[in-house]
């Protein structure tokens, strides 16, 4: 029988939705942390990025017997996202109900970070095998 090996044993990566909501001014990041201990839960925001961490732990240790599927990663998680505009940090709210962590962050309105962007132009030939 094989097994997913992790890169670190016990640390996982959560699911994200993201979305700027532009109606009500905001970032919203849905992340999908179902079983995690809400007493670990911590989120942390910078100029760029939206940090989230916990911990989700195993619920039933089976004695006997041996797993046919195991899909469910408990341990330690941490999730980091790009925020695509500046946000307000003293305003950010956050709520955890049926297994959704939601993280709303006002938009600055007088923040402006800049973004550099560089256009290549690459010139490619077809070859012929």
């Amino acid at each position: 029988m094989d097994f997913v090996l992790r890169t670190k044993l016990g640390t996982f990566e959560p699911n994200a939705d993201v979305f700027v909501d532009e109606d009500a001014g905001r970032v919203v990041a849905i992340v999908e942390v179902a079983g995690a201990d809400p007493d670990t839960l911590r989120v942390g925001v910078d100029e760029l990025h939206l940090y989230i961490g916990g911990r989700r732990l195993e619920a039933v240790r089976l004695r006997n017997g041996s797993f046919v599927q195991k899909e469910i990663t408990y341990g330690e998680f941490a999730k980091r996202i790009h925020l695509p505009v500046a946000v307000e940090y003293g305003e950010v709210a956050a709520s955890y109900a049926d297994g959704l962590l939601i993280i709303a962050l006002p938009i600055a309105a007088t923040a402006y970070r800049p973004t550099s962007r560089t256009e290549l132009r690459i010139l490619v030939k077809r070859t012929h095998s």
